[in-house]
């Protein structure tokens, strides 16, 4: 690995360990909230698994903006709040999309029916699949770093512009 490969994974390292953790968060969430919505209270798989998937979404959106990407996103307006979540909500069905894909191809492509087959397309392969464009999409459309403005009153005295006239 190149030295400066190095640098950017150490430099990495923290980021990733937070997303992985807030997505562990949001898979719990999700898992166990669609058990006990069908086990305590009798409530049908498709509606217990959307109220299980939006309680996880927001789970994450929270997890991911305060914590996460929490340097880039606090104090943003109410605006830019709605359209970060709604931008998190699309990047989440992406990565939801990536995983039924990878679940068809096995089943209608390659012909594999099987339990075994179906989580190893789905919850192993689509799920590393949809992780990584999740976040990169986070990463880089949700939560961006905005580029850093040079304060006019920092430069240095002297210092041209370009134009060939010191400011």
């Amino acid at each position: 690995m190149f030295p400066a490969s190095r640098a950017r994974l150490r430099r990495s390292a923290p980021e990733v360990s937070r997303f992985a953790l807030v997505g562990g968060l949001g898979y719990t969430t999700d898992v166990v909230l669609f058990n006990i919505l069908r086990t305590l209270l009798d409530t049908p798989s498709l509606l217990a698994k959307l109220v299980s998937l939006g309680a996880a979404t927001v789970v994450a959106y929270l997890g991911n903006r305060r914590w996460t990407y929490g340097d880039r996103a606090m104090g943003d307006e109410v605006a830019d709040v709605r359209r970060r979540f709604l931008l998190f909500v699309a990047w989440s069905c992406g990565g939801l999309a990536i995983q039924l894909g990878c679940l068809a191809f096995s089943r209608d492509v390659l012909g594999f029916d099987g339990l075994l087959a179906d989580n190893i397309a789905g919850n192993l392969i689509g799920m590393a699949l949809a992780t990584a464009f999740r976040f990169w999409g986070y990463r880089t459309r949700v939560f961006r770093a905005e580029p850093a403005v040079p304060d006019a009153a920092s430069s240095p005295v002297g210092a041209h512009d370009g134009s060939g006239s010191a400011r």
